[in-house]
């Protein structure tokens, strides 16, 4: 596919969820601003790839198996996953607070791991769910320590608001970037859940790029000082082991915190 056409296909792969797996010709069209024509070209040429099926009954279209063949491969060259669930795991026990880590996408961060704690009241994690740039620790931490082209890009789209405190100022998120870059970490408060604090150290690649980041989430009403200053300590820890594993380097505003 020209270039052209692979950022259309990918705008289209992009509308699919878990609330939203099977979507029609005209809906997804309306969706990419396409034409019924052009997106009925990219779905097929996406369907002789088995990344696209249409559903015999409904006609509507949902995601393929090829999805599952690219994901195998990358998991068996670059187990992320598995080295995430590890870390997720002590990080969740050593908190006793929901632990989650993810990867960057194109404009949101994907969970790879993530796992709740055993007691009365836990922040709880929908695996499925992208994870804003903007409004999340994890997002402001990727961002924080990502070429300054990301940040761009994120900020130039229309942030949505996901509770009554979702920042969505472009100068004010950018100035939360820069304070976490300078801290190690991003502490949020109901930016993507009401009532969620959440505590976010980036972990880095080989370049010392951030590869994605690892969180505790707690519920606002489990918050203390002394709470906070323990979470930042372990999520930068957790950064560190995950970093290690696969290959990276920990900046050392993040190494700093380990102690």
């Amino acid at each position: 596919m020209p270039m052209k056409t692979v950022d259309k296909a990918m705008r289209l792969l992009s509308y699919f969820t878990p609330s939203l797996p099977e979507i029609g010709l005209s809906e997804l069209a309306r969706l990419a601003d396409l034409d019924k024509a052009t997106t009925r070209r990219i779905l097929v040429s996406l369907g002789n790839h088995h990344f696209i099926e249409q559903n015999k009954i409904t006609k509507a279209y949902r995601l393929g198996s090829g999805f599952l063949h690219l994901a195998r491969i990358r998991e068996a060259t670059t187990p992320i996953t598995a080295i995430a669930n590890q870390t997720v795991n002590w990080l969740c026990d050593a908190s006793s607070e929901t632990a989650h880590a993810s990867v960057a996408g194109p404009t949101s961060l994907i969970t790879v791991a993530h796992k709740e704690p055993i007691r009365g009241t836990v922040v709880m994690i929908d695996p499925t769910e992208p994870l804003p740039f903007h409004a999340t620790a994890s997002g402001i931490v990727f961002m924080a320590f990502s070429d300054a082209g990301i940040l761009n890009k994120a900020l130039s789209n229309p942030l949505n608001k996901f509770t009554e405190q979702t920042e969505t100022n472009p100068e004010a998120i950018r100035k939360r970037a820069e304070q976490a870059k300078l801290d190690g970490y991003y502490l949020n408060e109901h930016g993507f859940e009401s009532d969620v604090v959440g505590v976010a150290s980036p972990y880095f690649n080989a370049d010392g790029s951030a590869a994605g980041a690892i969180a505790i989430a707690m519920p606002m009403s489990r918050k203390t000082d002394e709470l906070v200053k323990k979470s930042i300590r372990q999520v930068a820890a957790a950064s560190a082991r995950i970093s290690t594993a696969i290959g990276g380097v920990v900046h050392p505003n993040v190494q700093k915190l380990i102690r």
